[in-house]
């Protein structure tokens, strides 16, 4: 059990009175009669200092202890690894609080910044950091009792967390991503998720990419993704020439699903001919995968599909306009499902 405690006694507030007038009558008894009187009226300033002590010293009311929680589960955590948690002491009373000391009991639990034996005035308030670091599989309990002179003497924190075996899995908000046409010369990014679903964390050794004109940014190769967080994955599409690509990105770690990969593609067109580029706010619906664009030459008239497939990206670029041309343009997302949204107002563009 780990403890924090007072070496040295504390005697009480309230001492009895005996203890002065047994000293300051002895005395008494070898002074002449003016000092006695001197010496008596100290004895009385003595005795009600000791009885009116804890009102004067600590105020009207007691200190009370509170705490953010009184109970703390750390739920699964793998074995090896560790998880901390911070509580918050306060002392809600009115008067001075003296924290004596604190018992921790349980395997694999441990508390910090806790320092004893603690004063904590009025409205003070301390941070306590309680950590959980199993060493074996299976459910673990433990408790912190607390002890104070305040209103409530004994406060007791539950602790509870289960050990787990390891696992390292990654998975991607996307196994395929579609930047449709991009202009020549030009380039746009699009970020794939990169989610850390074990309870360990897992180092990612490497990115790949293949295919002309892909490429991935820098963040996520060497980088360690703590259990339960996500990563960023950027890549990049460059079109060198005209025409439709593919490519494919493949991430390397020490997952037990490595490799995990994304597929790309994308088209370029020229960038000396006349095009139409669109932009829009990306949807903030869940299960969206992409977007279609519907071009029509006749405001409010039919439009037909200009895109083959979702475009991942919130743009699109359409080169195969005329001069002279004028067009109108209205987008919708789709889900995995295939289920569209309603059309968005539409837009119109005079190629000169």
């Amino acid at each position: 059990m780990q403890s924090y405690g007072l070496r040295a006694t504390f005697f009480q507030n309230r001492i009895s009175a005996v203890f002065p007038e047994t000293i300051l009558t002895n005395l008494q008894r070898r002074l002449p009669s003016g000092r006695r009187l001197i010496l008596h009226f100290a004895s009385l300033l003595l005795s009600a200092w000791a009885v009116l002590a804890p009102t004067a010293v600590n105020g009207t009311t007691l200190g009370t202890l509170s705490t953010t929680s009184t109970s703390v589960s750390f739920g699964t955590v793998a074995v090896g690894t560790k998880n901390s948690q911070v509580i918050q002491l306060k002392n809600t009373g009115g008067s001075v609080l003296v924290l004596s000391s604190a018992a921790l009991s349980g395997t694999g639990f441990s508390m910090s910044n806790l320092y004893i034996p603690l004063w904590m005035a009025p409205g003070v308030t301390m941070n306590l950091t309680v950590t959980f670091a199993p060493t074996t599989t299976g459910s673990k309990t433990g408790s912190i009792v607390l002890k104070s002179n305040g209103s409530n003497p004994t406060v007791t924190i539950s602790l509870s967390g289960s050990g787990g075996s390891t696992t390292r899995t990654l998975s991607l908000s996307s196994s395929s991503i579609s930047f449709g046409n991009q202009v020549v010369g030009s380039s746009n990014t699009i970020g794939v998720a990169v989610k850390n679903t074990g309870n360990a964390s897992v180092t990612v050794s490497g990115v790949s990419v293949s295919g002309t004109g892909f490429s991935a940014g820098s963040g996520v190769s060497g980088a360690t993704i703590a259990a339960g967080q996500s990563a960023t994955l950027n890549v990049i599409f460059s079109p060198k020439a005209t025409g439709s690509v593919t490519g494919k990105v493949s991430i390397s770690s020490n997952a037990s699903n490595t490799p995990n990969s994304v597929s790309a593609s994308g088209t370029g067109v020229s960038s000396t001919g006349h095009f139409v580029s669109l932009s829009w706010s990306p949807s903030s619906s869940s299960g969206v995968i992409g977007y279609y664009v519907y071009r029509s030459t006749v405001s409010g008239g039919t439009f037909s599909r200009i895109t083959s497939s979702p475009t991942t990206a919130a743009n699109y670029t359409d080169g195969s306009v005329v001069s002279g041309g004028t067009y109108y343009y209205e987008v919708t997302s789709v889900t995995s499902a295939g289920v569209e949204s309603g059309r968005s107002g539409q837009v119109k563009a005079v190629i000169p």
